[in-house]
């Protein structure tokens, strides 16, 4: 009986080690990603109901490091499943074209990179725009994360970017706002 306790804590401690050796690290801080905004961005759409828009509100990232690092996913706290497309990145400044905060179709341009897979360049900087679906009524979130890697370590970097995407159109045309940034009356 007490060999095969001692048998049985030795396989738990083998499957620790061998899990700490083969997952990749989390740093618990959030990285050389800096989200280049001065206070909260905020943006905020009227849109049909299942029209896919994109927002951007020149979120803005800098890798501050001496390595690339590979962005995995923008998550979008607040804001319900069902609504968040996709993301991707374009060189910043662009080449070509002005940054927007806002537009009526989702589609990757051909200086754009989508994630997950993106990757930002040692010291570069990098516009993240964020394709989502109009669904019936307004759907707000409060920030967004941005989860990355360098090499083997895990981040999640928080922006100050807030948003809302509301629908149908006519009725939120002009009511359509993110969290906190309420039109005055």
């Amino acid at each position: 009986m007490l060999l095969a306790a001692l048998v049985a804590v030795g396989l738990v401690v083998a499957i620790v080690v061998i899990l700490v050796a083969v997952l990749p690290s989390s740093s618990g801080g959030q990285g050389p990603l800096v989200a280049k905004t001065n206070g909260t961005l905020g943006v905020a759409q009227a849109a049909a109901i299942g029209q896919a828009i994109s927002v951007s509100g020149l979120l803005i990232v800098q890798n501050t490091g001496d390595h690339a690092v590979v962005l995995d996913r923008v998550e979008l706290i607040g804001l319900q499943r069902g609504i968040y497309r996709g993301a991707y990145i374009r060189p910043f400044p662009p080449k070509h074209g002005i940054p927007f905060t806002s537009a009526l179709s989702y589609r990757v341009p051909r200086d754009g990179r989508t994630m997950p897979g993106a990757t930002v360049a040692s010291h570069a900087q990098a516009l993240i725009v964020i394709g989502l679906t109009a669904q019936r009524g307004q759907h707000q979130w409060a920030r967004a994360d941005i989860i990355y890697h360098d090499r083997d370590a895990t981040y999640r970097r928080q922006a100050a970017f807030a948003g809302a995407v509301c629908a149908p159109f006519k009725k939120y045309l002009k009511s359509c706002d993110p969290p906190g940034f309420a039109k005055p009356k």
